[in-house]
């Protein structure tokens, strides 16, 4: 019984370091895949971040003006 035991065991942890080793490559080529997406991503952001601060600063004169006016 306890040879039984010993099998379905070894049998538990090949299926689980299987599983394991897929589940890493997964996530490796997944983080891969993001790096790439920011990286692709990173220039629009920076490009919509600086018209925000344009238009907030546009705004900020803006109600400057009119406080004045």
């Amino acid at each position: 019984m306890l040879v039984v035991w010993i099998v379905v065991g070894v049998g538990a942890f090949f299926v689980l370091a299987v599983l394991g080793y897929g589940l890493f490559g997964h996530l490796t080529r997944l983080r891969g895949a993001a790096s790439d997406a920011q990286i692709s991503v990173a220039p629009q952001v920076e490009d919509l971040t600086q018209g925000i601060r344009r238009a907030q600063t546009l705004r900020m004169q803006n109600e400057a003006d009119r406080s004045r006016g």
